[in-house]
Formats: C-alpha cells, sequence, structure tokens
C-alpha cells in the first residue's frame, strides 16, 4: 500500500480527531440544537415509538394467527398431530426436550398455577395421580423410594425422643395432648378455595333476613364467662411478669435449691424433679402469693403460664414448638 492511500484505520482515526476538535471547539452547539428544535425532536420520537409499537402489535397479531391456525388444525386432525408430534421426537430428540424445557421455563407459573387449581378441584384424584407415577417409576426400575442418611436418621430419633418428652411434660402440666393433623397441600388448597368461594358470595335478600333472624342476645352465662377469662387473662400477665422479674434476680438460687431437693428425692428412692422446669414453677408460686385469684397462674388453667415455664427447654431446642 502506498503511502497516497492511507488505511481505514488511519482514516477513522483522522476523523474521530477532526470531530473532537470541533466538538471541543463548539462545546455548546448539541444543546443549543436540543433547545431550538425540542418539538421537532419530540415528535419524530413519538412517531418513532408510534411505528415501533405498531410493528409489535403486527408481529403479535401475525405469530397469534399462525397459532390459532396450527391449533384449529390440531383440534381437527389429533391423530395426525399426534404422530407429527412423533415423528419429530424421533427424528430430534435433544431438540424436542431442550423445547420442552424452555417452555417450562417460560411458562413456570402458569403450570404451576394449573397444577395447582387441578389439585385443589380434586385432591383424591390428584394424590391417586401421584401414587400411579410413583408405581410406573417403580415398575420402570426407577424406585423413587429416599432414604435418610445415618446422621439424619440420628436427628429424626433426637426429634422423636424431644416430642415424647413434651408428650410426657404436657401430660404432668395437666394439659391435653396435642390435637394437630397433618393436612397436604392440594387438600389445604382445596379448603381456602372452598372457604373463599363461601365468604365471596353474594347474598340475597332473603338469606340476609334469615341470617338476620338467627341472631340472638348473648346468654348471660357465655357473658359472665368471657368476663371470668377476661379476668383471668389479666391476673396471668401481671402473675408472669412479678414471675419473669423475680425469676432473673434468684436464677442462681433457685436452680441450686431444685439441685438439692432432687438429690434428696433420688436417694430416697423417688424421681428427681425437673431441673428446668421446677426453677421457673417457684418463681411463679412467689409471684402467685397475694393475689386472691391465684389459681388463675396454675398450670392446668392457662397456656400461656405453661409456655413460660418450658422457656428455657423451648430455648435450648429451637426446633421444638409449642
Amino acid at each position: 500500500m502506498s503511502d497516497a492511500q492511507p488505511s481505514d484505520d488511519e482514516r477513522a482515526a483522522r476523523l474521530a480527531a477532526q470531530r473532537n476538535a470541533w466538538n471541543d471547539a463548539h462545546p455548546t452547539y448539541y444543546a443549543e440544537y436540543r433547545e431550538r428544535n425540542r418539538e421537532d425532536i419530540r415528535r419524530k420520537n413519538r412517531e418513532r415509538e408510534r411505528d415501533r409499537a405498531q410493528r409489535e402489535r403486527e408481529e403479535k397479531a401475525r405469530r397469534q394467527k399462525g397459532i390459532d391456525r396450527a391449533s384449529a388444525w390440531a383440534a381437527e386432525h389429533p391423530e395426525e398431530r399426534q404422530q407429527a408430534r412423533e415423528r419429530y421426537k424421533q427424528k430430534h430428540p435433544e431438540t424436542y426436550k431442550q423445547a420442552q424445557r424452555d417452555y417450562y421455563h417460560r411458562n413456570r407459573d402458569a403450570i404451576a398455577e394449573r397444577r395447582r387449581a387441578r389439585e385443589a378441584a380434586d385432591p383424591a384424584k390428584a394424590n391417586e395421580a401421584r401414587r400411579r407415577a410413583v408405581d410406573r417409576a417403580r415398575a420402570a426400575g426407577r424406585d423413587p423410594a429416599w432414604s435418610p442418611t445415618p446422621d439424619q436418621r440420628a436427628t429424626y430419633r433426637e426429634r422423636e425422643n424431644e416430642t415424647r418428652r413434651l408428650q410426657r411434660r404436657r401430660a404432668r402440666a395437666g394439659l391435653p395432648e396435642r390435637r394437630l393433623h397433618r393436612v397436604l397441600a392440594p387438600e389445604r388448597r382445596h379448603n381456602d378455595a372452598a372457604a373463599d368461594a363461601f365468604f365471596a358470595q353474594k347474598r340475597s335478600g332473603e338469606d340476609i333476613a334469615r341470617i338476620r333472624d338467627q341472631d340472638e342476645p348473648t346468654p348471660p352465662d357465655l357473658v359472665h364467662a368471657w368476663q371470668e377469662r377476661s379476668e383471668n387473662w389479666r391476673v396471668v400477665r401481671e402473675i408472669l411478669a412479678v414471675a419473669e422479674e423475680y425469676f432473673t434476680d434468684h436464677e442462681v438460687e433457685l436452680r441450686a435449691r431444685v439441685a438439692e431437693v432432687s438429690r434428696a428425692r433420688f436417694r430416697g428412692g423417688m424421681l428427681p424433679l425437673d431441673v428446668y422446669t421446677e426453677p421457673r414453677r417457684h418463681a411463679l408460686e412467689f409471684a402467685s402469693r397475694g393475689y386472691l385469684r391465684a389459681n388463675a397462674a396454675s398450670p392446668t388453667s392457662s397456656l400461656t403460664i405453661f409456655r413460660w415455664l418450658t422457656t428455657d427447654y423451648a430455648q435450648r431446642r429451637p426446633d421444638i414448638t409449642l
């Protein structure tokens, strides 16, 4: 290449240097141009955005028309559609699988919502479908059974032991056993949907009149029982406040006393005291003095009292919930 014919890089560098020099010599040119032609610039921007939006609408309508045409053909020719899909799967297995994965990731929320709607509409059918899927996997040699590791088994046994200990503590405190039962997600969603439908339905005038006719004044004995419970709760809160302060100030002394009594009971052939709840029980007895209705603070009268008594135990085991 001769010196009379500069390269493209040299020409671009020379033009860039000229442009930078001109910009340095006219620093306010572009700002003044935008100020003089502000309305014209805005008009062109609006037109460009309208054209872009129109192109997007046309492209979207074109794609939707193709989708509708393909859907209509598939609805009219289900067997041919299935055969074409099978041929494509056999010819392009990896491409088909990737398309399935891409579709799932694009529509994950919609797919999950449809699945939850089906399960909520018929929980029994959803559970039966899961059982059939497990049976098919086992028949094909893909056993879905999961077995825990030795560490997980030890953790599960420890939790079961703690649960049994908690049940025994509830029994000693005079509280009933827990009556909670497990509800699977499909059944829970079905119940939520039924409750929403019940409370969202519009009531007619006859329904409202019938409901109002059912309203009766609260019986005096129920009002008295509510007042009694409210007074009990007030007393319980006051006693717990005093017990908490007393336990904080005398925790070491109370634990030492319980340990001494436990050793004496053990030497006498009796079971030792619970070293976690007995100190708090002593603090509760101290706080209950001076109240005419000290029975309101009895462990058998309030779940709040029981929770306070077992606070230290629950803090040692965060996985235990009362």
